[in-house]
């Protein structure tokens, strides 16, 4: 018996005759629109593919029908970010899992440098400026031969690696296994406090783990640069907020850029909203059309390698 797919209606329309060329013999189950996949069907399916389309208006949606399907044995995600319960309960379910890791990197990577960009320049004070119709002329701080550390040096911080350096900024990643092959230098994790003393500029792009749960926090603000920038679009709970408005609001940091939250939508009450040296973001760092074309050339390269019994990319656990 072969394969039946879950999988989104606009998904199938553009990969489907790819797919079936892949594997003739698969079936299909698609979600169409907002109607609901009859029992019968989920009892069927035994691969499940999260594509790019679904995000974000159908996701609760599908991830629905996910879960129950009885039979399934592989899930492919578009996203790298495996955190979420719904996926944790398919790892516990010996789900084989494969992200779309690498997918958004160059994207949130550029939006990183959106930040450092606009932090250096004060971009929120020139657009007040602007809006007050207000000549005032600013100085300027230079990225050039600034220190970048970034924690959590997987497909996005050597992303955001290699546009720091081609700004001049020197980088220092920091990941649980140092690795002497790398071009850039590489510091284990246990030497957090080291490169927080030296960095100009954190950026964290590390997944939420219970190693990276709540690993920053007022002691490490405290122990990063005066005037010393900090760029989260890993994991909002990685991330102690009321420490980190404090330490923007007490002068020690000069600023942050921020995609990511404790809570999201960022709560209205939120005193990051209104703090004028902060830039945020909705979660949409990486969400680009072509980040999305990447995410279904990785998902069908799966496919591919799944029907040739190869191994598959971005495996999880």
């Amino acid at each position: 018996m072969g394969d039946v797919l879950l999988c989104s209606d606009e998904f199938w329309d553009a990969q489907g005759d790819e797919i079936v060329a892949i594997d003739p013999t698969i079936e299909v189950v698609r979600l169409v629109g907002d109607e609901h996949v009859t029992p019968g069907d989920l009892d069927r399916v035994t691969i499940a593919i999260f594509s790019p389309d679904l995000y974000p208006l159908r996701s609760r949606q599908f991830m629905a029908a996910v879960v129950r399907c009885p039979n399934l044995q592989w899930f492919q995600g578009a996203f790298a970010g495996t955190d979420h319960p719904v996926f944790q309960s398919l790892l516990e379910r010996g789900v084989q899992f494969n992200t779309g890791s690498g997918a958004t990197a160059p994207a949130i990577a550029e939006t990183v440098i959106m930040y450092l960009l606009a932090l250096s320049r004060d971009l929120p004070a020139m657009l007040r400026d602007q809006a007050q119709r207000h000549w005032n002329q600013r100085r300027v701080v230079e990225l050039a031969g600034l220190n970048v550390g970034i924690v959590g040096f997987g497909a996005i911080g050597h992303e955001v690696a290699t546009r720091a350096e081609a700004l001049g900024m020197h980088v220092v990643g920091l990941r649980r296994t140092p690795d002497p092959t790398d071009r850039f230098e590489t510091w284990s994790n246990d030497r957090l406090d080291e490169l927080l003393g030296w960095a100009d500029a954190i950026v964290v792009a590390a997944p939420l783990t219970d190693a990276t749960r709540g690993m920053f926090g007022a002691a490490e603000f405290a122990r990063m640069k005066p005037g010393a920038w900090f760029v989260n679009v890993g994991r909002g709970p990685i991330v102690d907020e009321t420490a980190l408005v404090t330490a923007l609001t007490d002068g020690h940091l000069g600023g942050a850029g921020l995609d990511v939250f404790d809570v999201e939508p960022l709560p209205v009450e939120s005193p990051l909203w209104e703090l004028d040296n902060v830039i945020i973001t909705a979660h949409c760092s990486g969400d680009s059309d072509t980040a999305d074309v990447r995410a279904v050339d990785i998902i069908m390269e799966n496919v591919r390698r799944r029907a040739a019994g190869e191994p598959l990319l971005n495996p999880v656990g």
